[in-house]
């Protein structure tokens, strides 16, 4: 469009121009012409004077002309990407080692366990037993069954039971490695401790604890281990006597409502009873050995022992201490050949009754039982020094005190 308004505008001038000399050409040719016709016939008229043509404007604005901005991204190095790194997948990943089938049970043997003649739960090897205390206290080497939620008062108490004594054989473990402790640094060659020993202990080294007065001197000494030791078994002492009076309060209530107990639940009957106990006696054995927290005879650490020992020669028929339903029947860890029956419920929890160490048992889990009925025979089976029947009352899954029941 502004080539053709240039063209045209060029056109104009020129034509303009054109116009201009025409004119002049015109003008002195007439001049001349009237020169001589007047020279020879005389003078001529004046001609009108023609108005002056404006000269046209060549003055044209033109708008500046920009160049187009173009504006070019920047330019940016190639990226170059590494390889990537191959990942530990199912591809790259070396072909796994197969894994081991476990036995039929789904159960594998713990550290330190060997395999019983069962499936149904490890025994926990006697070399073994003081490497899992000393990790755990507390730690059960005799496997315990699940226990019903703690929902009313009773069970509540129950419970609260079961941890003063899980406590108390806690404490038990450490005071008897913490003697062992002790007596060690005693019989060191230290003679300012058997300096202290002589004056306050009569230089009796396993007499009572002894204390003196801390001192930066003594500290990193063994006479420094003693006290430190000396005050940890004053301070445990006084715990455990403390949750013996405890556990002793806790049993006694128990006890005192399972004598209000009218009978076990229907329909449940009881066999020879002992004075006004709400169980028949499993059989007529000794007792040699009570409830409660006690040093085990098997494994030589501080136990919960969750029943009591009748003594009884092997092959004795046990029996049911009430009707019911076997709900366990099998090798159970250091209990050896294990029975439970379930006798409904009693005291608002559930009753059972336990068996341990059998050498046969003569009955399956779902059998309903009668009291009295033959359901296994005594033996000296799982953790067990001698022929014996290890028998155990259970509210709600917990172990309690069986003498008040038989």
């Amino acid at each position: 469009m502004g080539e053709r308004w240039w063209r045209q505008a060029t056109l104009a001038t020129v034509a303009g121009a054109t116009l201009m000399v025409t004119s002049f050409c015109l003008d002195a040719g007439a001049a001349t012409a009237g020169a001589q016709s007047s020279s020879a016939q005389g003078p001529l008229p004046t001609l009108p004077t023609l108005p002056t043509l404006p000269s046209p404007s060549l003055t044209v604005s033109l708008p500046p002309v920009k160049p187009p901005k173009v504006t070019l991204p920047p330019i940016k190095p190639p990226t170059v990407k590494p390889p990537p790194i191959p990942s530990a997948t199912a591809s790259t990943r070396p072909p796994a080692t197969p894994a081991t089938i476990p036995p039929a049970s789904g159960k594998l043997p713990r550290v330190g366990v060997s395999t019983p003649p069962s499936n149904d739960g490890p025994i926990v090897n006697p070399g073994s037993a003081l490497a899992l205390i000393a990790g755990d206290p507390g730690a059960d080497l005799y496997p315990q069954p699940p226990v019903d939620a703690a929902l009313t008062p009773q069970a509540r108490q129950v419970a609260a039971l079961g941890d003063v004594q899980r406590r108390i054989q806690y404490l038990e473990n450490i005071l008897a490695r913490t003697r062992d402790d002790l007596t060690r640094v005693q019989r060191g060659p230290d003679p300012v401790l058997h300096l202290l020993m002589s004056l306050t202990a009569g230089g009796d080294v396993d007499a009572a604890p002894f204390a003196v007065a801390d001192s930066a001197d003594v500290v990193d000494t063994p006479t420094g281990h003693a006290v430190a030791l000396s005050g940890a078994i004053t301070s445990g002492q006084a715990e455990l006597s403390r949750r013996r009076r405890e556990e002793a309060r806790l049993q006694q209530e128990i006890n005192r409502r399972v004598r209000a107990v009218p009978a076990v639940a229907a329909p449940a009957r009881t066999v020879a009873t002992a004075g006004e106990g709400r169980l028949g006696r499993p059989l007529s054995g000794r007792l040699t050995s009570k409830y409660g927290t006690r040093f085990d005879p098997y494994y030589h650490v501080w136990q919960l022992h969750a029943g009591v020992d009748l003594a009884a020669p092997i092959g004795t028929p046990v029996l049911a201490a009430a009707d019911g339903r076997v709900s366990r029947a099998g090798w159970y860890g250091g209990y050896g050949n294990y029975t439970c029956i379930d006798h409904g419920r009693a005291d608002g929890q559930r009753l059972s009754t336990c068996y341990g160490h059998q050498s046969k048992l003569m009955v399956s889990p779902g059998q309903r039982i009668r009291a009295g009925q033959v359901i296994g025979l005594v033996g000296s089976t799982g953790a067990s020094t001698g022929p014996h029947l290890h028998f155990e009352v259970r509210l709600g899954g917990r172990p309690v005190d069986p003498l008040p029941w038989i």
